[in-house]
């Protein structure tokens, strides 16, 4: 269910630019404007969605059928491509029935119309739940849990075999996961235990060579500030000596 139907203005169904069936919440200004944005339905999209002045502008492309919305803008993007895509299940379902879905020379404007706008309102004031589109990575999950529940079902019918068969399978069941999941567990306390060990190791090889090498390097730089401090010492007593550079001017 839409948090707020009254939120959707403007919803229809296109063949290329053709309007095959509307809904219209305002007057013929939106209708117009509806018209001119599906003269520029963006290509290479299957979902396409713009905000402007407060409005969302949301396409859903399928092929040649475009399912076009114009909403308020505070309402979730989702529920109006969920919405669209209520909408496109329903004209599929209608044009299969009606022998159109092959056949683009029975499509004329607003040839739907009478028979899709309950639909447009069933839609709008359902209590149905719409869903919004699933992502990729939701997608995935879902197709997971999908076959895992399939694979409970199938194991579930294995109580029809005999009582004590199925016992004896869950229990076998019930051990095997928990031998898997202490497996696990030990594989990770080898794994820290491991890395800890070698990680002591390596720390007590590299301790005794930084120390060396800190040492040294202070050593080093004992022994080069007392080589400056001498010389700084000796070329003043020879400048106090020579008065200067008097000595240097005598032998030129």
């Amino acid at each position: 269910m839409l948090s707020n139907p009254d939120s959707i203005r403007y919803a229809c169904v296109s063949q290329g630019t053709t309007i095959v069936a509307e809904f219209n919440s305002e007057n013929a200004d939106l209708a117009a404007l509806a018209a001119k944005c599906l003269e520029k339905v963006p290509q290479n999209h299957e979902i396409f969605s713009h905000t402007v002045r407060g409005k969302s502008y949301t396409f859903l492309i399928d092929d040649s059928h475009v399912y076009f919305a114009i909403y308020i803008h505070t309402m979730e993007k989702s529920e109006g491509i969920a919405f669209l895509r209520k909408v496109m299940e329903a004209y599929k379902e209608i044009a299969a029935s009606e022998g159109v879905d092959d056949d683009l020379k029975k499509i004329s404007s607003h040839c739907f119309q009478g028979v899709f706008s309950p639909i447009f309102h069933r839609l709008l004031a359902s209590t149905e739940h719409i869903e919004p589109p699933l992502t990729p990575s939701e997608r995935h999950r879902h197709n997971r849990s999908g076959s895992l529940d399939s694979i409970e079902k199938r194991t579930g019918s294995v109580p029809l075999l005999g009582g004590d068969y199925a016992i004896m399978l869950k229990k076998k069941k019930r051990r095997m996961s928990m031998d898997i999941i202490g497996k696990g567990i030990d594989e990770k306390k080898v794994d820290v235990s491991d890395d800890s060990v070698i990680l002591q190791r390596n720390i007590g090889l590299l301790d005794p060579g930084l120390k060396a090498k800190k040492v040294w390097k202070k050593h080093v730089w004992i022994v080069l500030s007392m080589d400056l401090i001498i010389c700084s010492i000796l070329f003043g007593v020879w400048l106090w000596i020579c008065r200067g550079l008097q000595c240097m001017n005598q032998s030129l």
